[in-house]
């Protein structure tokens, strides 16, 4: 969906399901397609923090031990925290937009640690078109 429609479209399509609906589905994904091996010796909680409209949406992607859970929850002290508009967000998990693309125009703001957020969508296969 995110591929071939307008960003009004993406908001429209996801305010029709749910933004707290849509992004558990997303975060569910991400987990589903986390690579273990990508990911070897990483042991970190990304806190991800997602605007839609003024309303945030905070979740939780925990790899540790080989494995990756998610939730949406907020974590008390984060490797890293990416905070980013809604429909950004959905473009860079499809992998329609770089992070660094987002980070340079403002759009993707990082705290924490910068260098290993450049590596955590790298931890995840992308999606099949």
């Amino acid at each position: 969906m995110v591929a071939a429609a307008s960003d009004e479209q993406i908001v429209e399509a996801v305010h029709a399901v749910g933004t707290g609906a849509t992004l558990d589905r997303v975060f569910d994904g991400m987990r589903d397609r986390f690579v273990p091996e990508r990911a070897k010796g990483v042991e970190a909680d990304i806190q991800f923090v997602i605007d839609d409209e003024g309303s945030e949406h905070a979740h939780l992607v925990g790899i540790h031990g080989g494995a990756c859970s998610v939730g949406s929850t907020q974590a008390d002290d984060p490797k890293v925290t990416l905070t980013t508009d809604l429909v950004s967000f959905l473009k860079l998990v499809a992998g329609k937009v770089g992070g660094p693309q987002l980070f340079m125009t403002g759009k993707l703001k990082i705290s924490g640690d910068l260098f290993f957020a450049t590596r955590i969508m790298g931890f995840f296969d992308t999606v099949s078109p």
